[in-house]
């Protein structure tokens, strides 16, 4: 062969294989060892961790501080890349990372307050609790540097991740307050509303309390054997001005900045959930039984990391981890397991009184003042720094300039408290101590179910609550130049349940109290279709054990449904016996919907459930869209509790200036307006609708929303999907961006309270955020199939593979 044909071969196949293993080399690098030894500089005593078959660690350690380096140093290997997004949230840095597209996400993040709290609560924490963030800090440090390479996303960037610190994992602490304690958003988005709408009709965004004199609520006087005077309900407060149309289009922006789901796919905290336990009499083992599943954005990787810790003489903390904090948010220790699912208001707006031409000045009800301004510069990746100012007012940081509101917050109350609370509670021995710990929590607002080996179970709203002077939480307060608050509720009188008579507690982001409570834990809640069907279940039966635990987390029951579809009906068979014909279609898919409404379930194969789902979207669109505007219509879509709760009231007040003096006639329109939509995506035969065929889960990773190019190799799915945001086994969407799921259970657990405790759990997508790795998505097909994988009781029981942590000594190799 010739020699020049020799060297055209050796370019054309050697060239790409050593592309390929370039590649794999680089990628490679950053890759976590399941076995063998690894010296790291930090550790006081050795440690080894074995893993399951799902990469689930079982952590052996010395001590507390020992398994926290070991906790950090996982977190590094395998989920480098979204620690990194949150702590720059949380930091307000993103676009150091990611580049303009997120400034006005960081501009909205430090005006808020978040950098600010992320230091309050650093400069809060115990010694204790800081060495234990220390320790962690150092297992993170220690991963990164054992890494040849950084994680590929770096790469990709061509950047290098910057070592972590004990103030990082306390700006996660932050972000995930103002995450899930964003109710300030609703009230913005309802002064947005303000501009369009007369009183009367802006009252339909307004929830005071349940309708349903039956509402299945969390808590109520009798069951904590308790009295409370009722509370005061307004509407709106009448001295709050209206604004224009540019202040809407600001308030727009602004809601669109701070949104967790305007971020990219791993740059927030939000913990929404499902929580229940069920007392020994009622369990068919005659042992307590608790079961949690989190519902948080999909994506790739999870927002958990579990991890199984065993340190000390006998001491054990498993369960589910953020990636970047230290310690668990939900799970449980030898003692008992506890879950946290959101709720709650610890959120005001304050309208105020700018100067004009007069920047920073604002008028107090008596006399004009000046603000104190602040500024930040937040670096722009490949970009000059942005400076960047807020004012701060009597009432809090202002958050938007035009029209000027304040953000009040209880982020500001903070005083001493601090996240030790989170770790007395990770620590807590017994029902007391686990108890007092929960009466220490400051933020977020939140309801904890849990329950012991001792036969104990309990419910507790924790957090710190104003008590409001001014509003009830709804929408923005005028300034008046007084405290808009009285100060904070007392924590002896958050609700809270003790092994109530029931024999279970349950809690799924729904109202939790009646309005006899003289003081709100929330308005903008969930409605109570999850909560309402968990509770039926948790009653029907004394004979509970894990298996049925497993099927309620995966219920597809649509209570919604139940509740509103005969609504629905009865207006259309109004509208057709008043003249309106229905059309073959139309007819067949009326046919549908009665026979499913008898037990309605959003089944994969269910056409019906699509149809209601189709129905119940285009009554909204009917209703809203046209006096709303297109903008603040969609804004209106993203706030799927809001939209229910207004639909719902809708449905129960035929008179309502909203339905135009033809109620029945607009069902019927929408109704229409859905079949033929229907028909069009899936064809003019009603029993061959799919719900699935429409509605579908992706797992998507942080990148490819700015660069889709990568989705194939960084995103999973998609799969059909069954479910609804209305059913206990959620698939949320946006109704905005309706059938596209994006919220789901990130964590489903189910534990039987025996000693030792025995439980199984699943997540979807896996343990490893690096995309090439075997776990990166190994358990979303069991995930998808409703199953969950068994836990072991100790290391021991795990296998003989295992990872070897050995402390470097000063001088040492």
């Amino acid at each position: 062969m010739k020699l020049w044909l020799k060297l055209l071969l050796l370019v054309t196949f050697a060239a790409p294989m050593g592309l390929v293993v370039a590649m794999i080399w680089l990628i490679s690098g950053s890759r976590l060892a399941f076995e063998g030894q690894q010296t790291v500089r930090g550790l006081e005593n050795q440690v080894e961790i074995r893993f399951d078959a799902y990469a689930r660690p079982y952590v052996n350690a010395h001590s507390l501080e020992d398994a926290m380096f070991a906790q950090g140093f996982l977190h590094a290997r395998e989920r480098l890349w979204q620690m990194d997004l949150l702590r720059r949230a949380g930091r307000a840095r993103l676009s150091e990372l990611l580049g303009p597209g997120t400034l006005p996400t960081d501009k909205a993040l430090w005006r808020s307050g978040v950098v600010e709290l992320g230091q309050r609560l650093a400069d809060n924490a115990s010694a204790e609790l800081l060495s234990l963030v220390d320790a962690y800090a150092a297992g993170v440090n220690a991963g990164i540097a054992a890494m040849r390479q950084p994680p590929p996303e770096y790469l990709l960037l061509r950047t290098q991740p910057a070592a972590w610190t004990v103030a990082d994992s306390f700006a996660l602490g932050a972000l995930m307050a103002f995450d899930s304690d964003g109710n300030h958003r609703q009230e913005m988005l309802r002064l947005a509303l303000s501009e369009r709408l007369d009183a009367e009709r802006l009252a339909l965004f307004h929830v005071e309390s349940e309708r349903d004199p039956d509402f299945p609520y969390v808590w109520t006087p009798e069951q904590a054997d308790a009295e409370a005077e009722g509370q005061s309900s307004e509407r709106l407060d009448p001295s709050v001005s209206p604004i224009n149309a540019r202040a809407d289009s600001n308030l727009l922006s602004y809601l669109h900045a701070t949104a967790p789901e305007h971020r990219p796919t791993g740059a927030a905290i939000r913990l929404g959930s499902n929580g229940w336990a069920v007392a020994p009499e009622r369990s068919a083992s005659g042992k307590a039984l608790f079961a949690f599943d989190s519902h948080d954005a999909a994506g790739l990787p999870n927002l958990f990391y579990e991890v199984h810790l065993f340190f000390g003489e006998g001491k054990q903390l498993r369960g589910w981890s953020v990636p970047g904090l230290p310690l668990l948010i939900n799970g449980f220790n030898r003692h008992l397991a506890w879950g946290f699912t959101n709720i709650g208001d610890s959120q005001d707006l304050v309208q105020l009184t700018a100067e004009p031409d007069h920047a920073g000045r604002f008028f107090d009800g008596e006399d004009w003042y000046q603000a104190t301004r602040e500024t930040t510069r937040i670096p722009v990746r490949n970009g000059e720094d942005v400076e960047v100012e807020r004012w701060l007012t009597i009432h809090g940081p202002v958050i938007t300039d035009d029209p000027p509101l304040a953000l009040r917050w209880i982020g500001q109350e903070l005083g001493k408290a601090g996240m030790d609370a989170l770790l007395d509670m990770n620590l807590a021995e017994n029902a007391d101590e686990f108890r007092t710990a929960m009466a220490q929590f400051p933020m977020p607002v939140s309801n904890v179910t849990w329950a012991d080996t001792e036969g104990n179970i309990g419910f507790r709203t924790i957090g710190m609550l104003p008590d409001r002077r001014l509003g009830n939480g709804q929408t923005a307060v005028a300034d008046d130049g007084q405290d808009i608050w009285n100060g904070i509720v007392p924590a002896s009188a958050m609700p809270a349940l003790n092994n109530p008579l029931q024999g279970f507690v349950a809690a799924a982001n729904a109202r939790v109290h009646d309005q006899r409570w003289p003081w709100l834990v929330g308005h903008d809640n969930a409605p109570g279709y999850r909560i309402r069907r968990i509770v039926e279940i948790l009653s029907d039966s004394i004979e509970h054990d894990s298996a049925n635990m497993k099927a309620l987390q995966v219920d597809r029951h649509n209570v919604q449904a139940r509740l509103r579809l005969p609504q629905l009906l009865d207006g259309l068979e109004e509208a057709v016996a008043d003249g309106r014909p229905l059309d073959a279609v139309e007819f067949e898919a009326l046919k549908l919907l009665e026979a499913w409404g008898d037990a309605p379930e959003n089944l994969g194969e269910s056409g019906a459930a699509l149809l209601f789902e189709y129905w119940y979207l285009a009554l909204a669109d009917t209703l809203f869209r046209d006096r709303l505007g297109q903008a603040l219509y969609r804004e209106l879509l993203g706030h799927n509790y809001l939209v229910n709760h207004a639909l719902d009231s809708l449905l129960d007040e035929p008179g309502s200036l909203w339905w135009r003096g033809a109620r029945s006639q607009l069902i019927a329109e929408s109704f229409a307006n859905a079949v033929a939509r229907l028909a069009g995506e899936q064809g003019a035969e009603p029993s061959s609708w799919r719900l699935d065929r429409r509605q579908s889960l992706s797992l998507r990773h942080a990148l490819t929303s700015s660069a889709p190019g990568l989705s194939r190799l960084l995103d999973r799915g998609p799969w059909p999907a069954s479910g609804g945001h209305a059913t206990v086994g959620r698939a949320g969407f946006s109704y905005a961006r309706p059938f596209a799921v994006t919220h789901i259970a990130t964590v489903r657990t189910v534990l039987e309270m025996s000693e030792p405790m025995t439980g199984w759990s699943i997540i979807p997508g896996g343990q490893s955020g690096r995309f090439y790795s075997s776990h990166y998505n190994d358990q979303s097909q069991a995930w998808l199939e409703g199953l969950q994988f068994p836990l072991a009781a100790s290391p021991d029981e795990v296998g003989a593979r295992g990872l070897w942590l050995l402390p470097l000594r000063d001088g040492g190799e």
